[in-house]
């Protein structure tokens, strides 16, 4: 090879290298712009205690910006409340993501549509038992193995019995309920047989856990050594600051 044709094929090499460096640059950049409007409408939509962390996952990402559609938004909500109930982490995966490139470069993206949402509902004992402290009969929960110990105090015809023992977990889309399976009362007190069932419904406890972000509903929970993790799902969600519920316009649940 000559001298003049090396020459050309180094500065050729060369071109493409930064042609390639640029646009994984532009690449970054794109993903950048994309999750900060999506954490925008996210905030403004869902009115989380703090601005949502977003990240846009898939390579190369500029035939996503392109296209319009994202296939891949992680989406973290730490500190949610509603109706007395802190929830430590929402961790949302929205699939189907549609924003329009003209949008995000006018700076005019009013709505984000979104097909499904899957996620992590993290909720802490200590929020948990924060929340029963404020109801009565109080009650307090802890994880026993895979499982829930309860512990409280029933009131039954003018006598209180303080007793404690495993719970079943019952989930629905917007509460999940504590139903005591097996009660021992405390060492000195003894509940008569035919109260047992009543004591058993005073310390059956139902908490709400409403409003989540994304339309999303309960599914399932599993017990952990500090909190309850429930998986939740949506489909149909509409990220709008303008509706009123600011999640829908009459999407449905995921199965």
């Amino acid at each position: 090879m000559s001298r003049g044709a090396r020459r050309g094929l180094v500065i050729f090499l060369v071109t493409i290298l930064l042609a390639l460096i640029v646009l994984g640059v532009l690449d970054r950049v794109a993903a950048r712009v994309v999750a900060d409007q999506i954490a925008t409408r996210a905030q403004t939509s869902q009115n989380p205690a703090e601005r949502p962390d977003v990240s846009l996952g898939g390579f190369p990402f500029l035939t996503q910006v392109a296209a319009g559609r994202y296939r891949d938004v992680d989406i973290e909500v730490r500190g949610y409340e509603q109706d007395g109930v802190r929830i430590d982490r929402v961790g949302a995966q929205l699939a189907g993501v549609r924003l329009p490139l003209s949008d995000v470069l006018r700076d005019q993206v009013d709505q984000v549509p979104v097909d499904r949402v899957d996620a992590q509902v993290d909720l802490t004992f200590a929020d948990l038992n924060a929340y029963l402290a404020t109801q009565e009969p109080q009650v307090q929960v802890s994880p026993a193995d895979q499982g829930i110990q309860v512990a409280g105090t029933a009131e039954v015809l003018g006598t209180r019995y303080p007793v404690s023992g495993t719970a079943d977990i019952g989930v629905s889309a917007d509460s999940v309920t504590f139903t005591p399976r097996d009660l021992t009362a405390s060492i000195g007190a003894v509940i008569p047989p035919q109260l047992l069932e009543p004591v058993r419904a005073l310390l059956t406890i139902r908490v709400p856990i409403t409003g989540l972000p994304f339309n999303m509903a309960l599914q399932s929970a599993v017990v952990g050594p500090d909190r309850l993790t429930f998986t939740a799902g949506g489909r149909d969600v509409l990220l709008d600051p303008n509706l009123a519920t600011g999640v829908t316009t009459g999407g449905s649940v995921a199965p």
